[in-house]
């Protein structure tokens, strides 16, 4: 972790990582929720709260911990602000939560609903 000016002057932290660690987790294991991530691998390491982080992105703090409780997902207007304050890709935080919410509907599917053996989806 590096720091870095923003457009408006402020000092923000820029994170380096692994270019497909979080969206491609190894096979049988669950991603991390988007929002755990989020607390885990940015805001912690970089001493930023919850409050800090509402402020900085603009948005309600009951929005970022609704986030980061896993009650709210990341959504496009989210994962540009993220993006826009830690220096990252916007896709990234997109692919962080299509990876979790694609584990999530494995995981509520039965080997019976969709079966491409049997040629019919129940």
């Amino acid at each position: 972790m590096t720091a870095t000016m923003g457009g408006d002057g402020k000092s923000r932290p820029t994170f380096f990582l692994p270019r497909h660690a979080p969206v491609r987790p190894s096979p049988g294991r669950r991603p991390l929720r988007p929002g755990h991530f989020l607390e885990s691998r940015f805001m912690r390491p970089a001493g930023i709260t919850q409050d800090a982080l509402a402020r900085a992105l603009g948005v309600s703090r009951r929005r970022v911990n609704e986030l980061i409780r896993g009650r709210r997902g990341i959504s496009p207007d989210t994962s540009v602000r993220l993006a826009r304050y830690f220096g990252t890709d916007p896709r990234f935080w997109v692919a962080l939560q299509v990876a979790w919410e694609t584990h999530a509907a494995i995981s509520r599917m039965s080997r019976d609903e969709a079966d491409p053996r049997q040629g019919h989806i129940s």
